[in-house]
């Protein structure tokens, strides 16, 4: 309830409970994770904090970038998705879709170019399956993250 009123403190919500995670492993020696969340609601705060305390267990922070403006305010290549950026030398990488998400853990090698493919598949079959218009600021974000995860695919497959 106290989230409600003092919103500053859910980023620091969210590390606690990792650390929390983090003491079932006290070597950490057994897990390794990957921390997804999006741009609200200090997910950014919390990912960036995990990657400054525990670079050794968090391999990366993935943040869908979400926007409360219409998306006809957005430019004509959709929602600008912020660069990624390395805290302690590991990744802080933004996402729209998960079809972007999946090419860049590809990227990274934390995911495998038949992973990437069957992410690609399904993305295009939910939003086919809801009848989102072609013109949906939804298919023009998952045809750049399409894009992007055939490149990426050429990079792997080379």
């Amino acid at each position: 309830v106290s989230e409600w009123i003092i919103q500053y403190k859910k980023g620091l919500r969210k590390f606690n409970n990792f650390e929390r995670l983090l003491e079932q492993d006290p070597t950490g020696q057994i897990m390794q994770y990957v921390y997804v969340g999006d741009t609200g609601e200090l997910d950014q705060e919390a990912g960036e904090t995990m990657l400054r305390e525990y670079p050794e267990v968090v391999q990366a922070v993935f943040l869908h970038v979400i926007s409360s403006d219409q998306p006809s305010s957005f430019p004509p290549s959709g929602l600008p998705i912020p660069s990624p950026k390395l805290i302690n030398g590991r990744p802080l990488v933004f996402f729209r879709t998960y079809v972007g998400a999946a090419a860049k853990a590809t990227q990274l090698g934390l995911m495998e170019g038949d992973g990437l493919m069957r992410v690609v598949d399904e993305a295009e079959k939910a939003l086919l399956a809801r009848g989102v218009p072609k013109t949906s600021d939804k298919w023009i974000d998952l045809e750049r993250d399409v894009e992007e995860a055939y490149k990426t695919l050429g990079m792997v497959l080379s």
